[in-house]
């Protein structure tokens, strides 16, 4: 994230969730969806991973910060 190259980044991470959903890689991509202020992005890849794993701990802080940001 120091780069500012966070839409590449996204770019990326985007292909390889296409290629398979994984909560780490949606979990990155929400955090620089966050990192870039598109916070219903943040919040839907927040809301993916959890359903696939509601206990995901560092998913679950993600969440809480992303969500207390939306109006």
């Amino acid at each position: 994230m120091d780069n500012h190259k966070e839409k590449e980044a996204i770019e990326e991470l985007t292909r390889a969730i296409a290629f398979k959903a994984d909560v780490h890689l949606l979990h990155l991509r929400a955090a620089f969806y966050e990192h870039i202020g598109d916070v219903p992005s943040a919040l839907r890849d927040c809301r993916a991973a959890l359903s696939v794993d509601p206990n995901h701990q560092e998913m679950l802080e993600l969440h809480n910060r992303v969500n207390s940001q939306e109006p």
